[in-house]
């Protein structure tokens, strides 16, 4: 017999269809529902949840705030504002956010649920019937090939490597426990999937305000994260595509974008992005500002693209020159924040020493 989550039990969920359900109807229409003062407490629960999406703390706070159909819509309509701040990467940080919390909640089931009851497989109902609407297999020692390569593309530990796994007959091994962290990934990846939403324009007007917050709050926060601008640091692609340029090639278009996205994420601003063409032997100011613009949001059309991750890299050939920290990270961003701190943790060179010694008084 099929497992019936109470309201409960979805809000901690509030992605499973059985949750859009329960509230299915007891709103009313998004621009009517944004309009009334009597939902503000609604909008700014949503607001709340993208930003601690944005800003990654070392022991998040999962916590259930608001009723079970406060928390359901309250997703829903995160997603939304999202959607009109229209950034990949804090599209991609709202839905690993979600991914880590209902990661949280199944592991510590029977911590906050009085219903919760392992059975023999060491999985709860709800667990089970969560990973059977998601279609990962908990109660099965395999899954197709295809599909577990597709879960574990962002997992780097040694233990999901094919070579540590057994496969046969277009299966692969899955070990008892590991269901959490695949329901993980694969909630990851549909919340990815769906994203962003195609909003009507006088909905994101509604929540212009907020949006406009979003936006500024997160260009500080990266600008934050990021410091000042270390070119030692660029993952080698960066480099490849900065010398290119310094010798006076034509970049592609793919070239272009990836780089100008990835400068202006951490910091460079727009005239600076520009001035890097200028040894482009079709450099043109007019276009190649216009260009610029459209890419970093500064154009007509709002929308600030997010430099692309590794794996979109290598589809484009532009990934090169492969070193070590390429092999542990997926995305140019995550290099460029692991070897600046990296570089700032080294010793100083003898010389550098030597140098900042004060002058003995005579």
């Amino acid at each position: 017999m099929d497992y019936s989550p109470s309201a409960k039990e979805l809000s901690h969920f509030p992605f499973l269809k059985k949750a859009q359900d329960h509230v299915r109807g007891r709103f009313s229409t998004l621009d009517s529902l944004l309009a009334d003062p009597r939902n503000v407490t609604l909008v700014e629960l949503s607001v709340a949840r993208v930003r601690d999406a944005m800003v990654p703390k070392k022991t998040p706070d999962y916590s259930v705030a608001g009723s079970p159909e406060e928390e359901i819509a309250g997703y829903a309509l995160a997603r939304i504002i999202v959607s009109c701040v229209n950034d990949r990467q804090l599209i991609d940080r709202l839905t690993r956010f979600e991914a880590e919390r209902a990661y949280h909640f199944l592991v510590s089931e029977e911590e906050w649920n009085p219903s919760c009851r392992l059975d023999e497989s060491g999985y709860s109902r709800l667990c089970i019937a969560l990973a059977g609407e998601l279609g990962v297999p908990v109660l099965q020692d395999r899954m197709p090939l295809a599909e577990y390569v597709e879960l574990v593309a962002p997992l780097h530990e040694d233990r999901y490597h094919l070579v540590n796994r057994r496969v046969g007959h277009g299966f692969v091994e899955i070990r008892r426990g590991e269901g959490y962290e695949l329901l993980r990934e694969r909630i990851r990846f549909l919340l990815r999937q769906g994203l962003p939403h195609k909003v009507p324009t006088a909905v994101c007007d509604l929540l212009a305000p907020r949006v406009a917050d979003l936006k500024r709050a997160y260009q500080e926060q990266m600008l934050q994260q990021f410091g000042a601008i270390e070119e030692n640091a660029f993952p080698p692609c960066m480099q490849a595509l900065i010398r290119a340029l310094t010798a006076g090639t034509n970049l592609t278009h793919a070239g272009r974008f990836a780089l100008t996205t990835f400068v202006h994420t951490i910091g460079m601003d727009v005239p600076a992005i520009a001035k890097l063409y200028a040894r482009s032997p079709d450099f043109d100011p007019e276009k190649t500002m216009y260009q610029v613009e459209h890419i970093t949001g500064r154009g007509g059309s709002g929308t600030e693209y997010t430099a692309p991750a590794c794996a979109a890299m290598r589809t484009t050939g532009l990934c090169v020159r492969r070193d070590s920290l390429c092999e542990i990270v997926n995305h140019p961003l995550s290099y460029y924040r692991a070897k600046k701190r990296d570089l700032a943790h080294r010793p100083k060179k003898k010389e550098e020493n030597e140098q900042e010694k004060p002058v003995p008084s005579t």
